[in-house]
């Protein structure tokens, strides 16, 4: 368990108008897009990324004293939900961003081109609808769980720092949250084993969206000056993220702790 004298707190008085910095930078680089040369684009969309995830952090770091807090829930354990929405969310908002900059720039005597003109392309709207209704349903499950009791046993093996609530692990201080939240059990009685459903999810989610990543870029540098639309993205990619949340969802909501008396 961490020392309380080193737990990791957001300054006090802190400036929140800090978690602006970077939005103001995305902002400059924004401003700057139309002088750039078309093809540096897909550039500018992964400036813009990282700009906005460091908001994220700083955000996080303000609230809970560290990079990641932006995704700690109300269990003070890592969210991989919470995870997922933010870096899809990062993702579009950068590309739509990017896409708006350079058609803004595009605008010509022989052209008119509205900035904001930008199709969204359903499947990749719907990718996002499938990540906010894991974000939704997983506390909801959870939450269903913790009215359950657990057995003595399982609750006395729970590690320094943890505690029980009903079946559902949780930890004393937003500090205890770990990288390894991601990838283990939510429930007293698999909190500290691996939960096959969590590894698909982050393995999956990590091919997917760097992948988009790379092809938002790509197509980005192909780009003539007009981006009329973000990149489409294939049924198969939704088809494949829809199941592997399916079965996140699925295994979190079976039982991993034996019931206990009330």
């Amino acid at each position: 368990m961490t020392d309380p004298a080193t737990k990791a707190s957001p300054p006090a008085q802190a400036p929140w108008i800090l978690p602006g910095a970077p939005l103001l930078l995305a902002a400059i680089v924004l401003i700057a897009a139309p002088h750039l040369q078309p093809r540096a684009a897909g550039y500018v969309f992964l400036l813009i990324a990282a700009l906005l995830a460091a908001s994220l952090g700083l955000v996080g770091w303000l609230v809970n004293g560290r990079p990641i807090g932006a995704f700690i829930d109300n269990r003070n354990r890592l969210s991989l939900s919470k995870l997922q929405a933010g870096a899809w969310t990062v993702i579009v908002i950068a590309a739509f961003a990017t896409a708006a900059a350079y058609n803004a720039a595009a605008t010509t005597d022989h052209q008119s081109v509205s900035a904001l003109n930008i199709i969204i392309p359903g499947e990749l709207l719907l990718a996002m609808g499938i990540s906010a209704t894991s974000l939704v349903a997983a506390p909801a499950l959870l939450s269903l769980k913790s009215k359950e009791t657990a057995t003595a046993q399982t609750v006395d093996a729970l590690p320094p720092g943890s505690k029980a609530n009903g079946k559902v692990v949780t930890h004393d201080d937003a500090s205890e949250a770990s990288w390894s939240n991601l990838v283990t059990g939510d429930e007293v009685g698999n909190a500290q084993s691996p939960d096959l459903g969590k590894i698909q999810q982050v393995l999956i989610t990590l091919v997917l969206l760097g992948c988009y990543a790379a092809y938002v870029a790509t197509s980005f540098n192909e780009s003539h000056g007009v981006i009329a639309r973000l990149p489409v993205i294939d049924k198969s990619f939704v088809w494949l993220l829809g199941l592997s949340h399916a079965s996140y969802l699925a295994y979190k909501a079976a039982p991993h702790t034996a019931t206990g008396d009330q």
